[in-house]
């Protein structure tokens, strides 16, 4: 775990989605009875109510129910309500919650959210604001001040550290008799992927590859540039968009990946039959999602993601695990920020909410942790390896949900046979380039 101290200078963030706030924050300042800074409004022996929101796995829901539990048996005049429940249409209800002035006080955010709500939506409050009720020395300077501030506010703590990773079934492996050691690039993908279906029509090295997994990183290590240049100009040209979209093309053709008439039917890789079956070999994925894929295999292990050797950058993934923000029409700043800084820096909170975050942001924690196997050697190993070769960070623009979606059905309609590559790079750059220029 002393490679743990490596990341602090080493994690990038991804950010996206479109502009939906114009309009939603009229209250600039946040609440107007409630300070900016320093005691919160309602400190002290006043009672407080908190709602704090996340999404997530069962695992989460029971650590951070408990952590909750034991900060309110510590501050008995704070009450904070726990929202919770799945990924699927968090956003969406975020999204009315913050439109309609109902947003919760404490809520993470998906790092693809962050340039819309905080940045662009102005909606979180800047944290440096509350620089009395947040320990921020415990978290490294450059780390917050690198992937944690926009436009020099400080967004949203660093809940964990993630990586991405290649998450292989060990069992798998040995059937197919693919040595652990393996080296990934894109050619030794393809090459094994193809043997092993051939050995097994109903095995898939991969499930699925999508525009986040694949198609931005696949197209990054061949350019060096961003999916999308600061000038909001594209970073890659149609030669090296067909080139990756035919890739994509015959490693279904030849069963390298599931059908997509399949895998479409599982957006969540852990209620994949196939996955659960021990037909799928491995997945793209961030340390986060370990112990969730582990509760229907096991014997799980991690590599580093497929990087070329004339990659010109390895596009691989490392990024904070969901920056906790604080509504900024709380009329509790103070609280709010107290207990965002206690559930993520003190020692008690960390031997709860362990790995359901990945690796914990604060070093001393994460150590302890490990010291005290707390924390699945795995989760580790998987930031550890991913932080050997981190890709440069990605800018704003190139995580626009918008942008994201139209890569994201172009791609499937290749899947499907719906256009050719060729034909289908043509059409992406067209619609990226249209999209562009209504992007403020």
């Amino acid at each position: 775990m002393n490679k743990v101290r490596t990341w602090m200078s080493a994690l990038c963030i991804l950010t996206l989605l479109a502009v939906l706030f114009s309009g939603c924050s009229s209250n600039e300042g946040g609440n107007a009875s409630a300070p900016s800074g320093g005691a919160a409004s309602g400190a002290g022996d006043a009672k407080v109510t908190l709602r704090f929101s996340w999404w997530g796995s069962e695992d989460r829901h029971k650590a951070l129910l408990e952590a909750i539990q034991l900060y309110m048996s510590e501050h008995p005049n704070v009450t904070i309500e726990a929202e919770y429940g799945g990924f699927d249409g968090y956003y969406q209800k975020l999204v009315t919650q913050f439109a309609g002035g109902t947003a919760p006080d404490l809520t993470p955010l998906s790092v693809d959210w962050i340039d819309d709500i905080a940045v662009k939506g102005d909606l979180v409050l800047d944290l440096y604001s509350q620089q009395t009720n947040i320990q921020l020395d415990a978290f490294n300077k450059e780390f917050l001040e690198k992937y944690a501030v926009y436009n020099k506010k400080l967004v949203g703590l660093p809940m964990g550290v993630n990586g991405m990773v290649a998450i292989y079934n060990q069992d798998f492996y040995k059937k197919f008799n693919i040595p652990e050691n393996t080296t990934w690039d894109w050619n030794a993908m393809y090459e094994i992927g193809k043997r092993v279906h051939q050995q097994d029509p109903n095995a898939y090295l991969l499930a699925s590859l999508d525009f986040r997994g694949f198609l931005q990183p696949y197209v990054r290590q061949k350019t060096g540039k961003q999916w999308i240049q600061d000038d909001k100009t594209i970073g890659f040209d149609e030669a090296v968009l067909t080139d990756a979209l035919t890739y994509y093309k015959k490693m279904l053709d030849e069963g390298v990946i599931q059908p997509i008439s399949e895998s479409s039917l599982y957006p969540d890789i852990s209620q994949n039959i196939a996955w659960q079956k021990g037909n799928i070999g491995l997945v793209f994925g961030l340390a986060s999602t370990i112990t969730k894929l582990k509760a229907q295999i096991p014997g799980l292990d991690v590599t580093m993601y497929p990087v070329p050797a004339d990659a010109k950058e390895s596009a691989v993934l490392v990024n904070p695990s969901n920056p906790l923000a604080i509504n900024k029409a709380t009329k509790y700043p103070g609280e709010a920020a107290k207990f965002a800084s206690w559930l993520l820096t003190s020692p008690e909170s960390a031997m709860i909410l362990r790995d359901v975050y990945s690796v914990p942001p604060v070093e001393k924690n994460a150590q302890a942790l490990a010291d005290s196997k707390k924390i699945d050697a795995t989760v580790t190993k998987a930031v550890e390896i991913a932080l050997k070769r981190p890709g440069n960070p990605i800018n704003g623009i190139s995580s626009n949900q918008e942008l994201a979606k139209l890569a994201e059905d172009i791609l499937q309609q290749v899947g499907f046979g719906q256009q050719t590559p060729a034909k289908a790079a043509q059409e992406m750059i067209k619609r990226m380039n249209e999209k562009l220029k209504t992007i403020k």
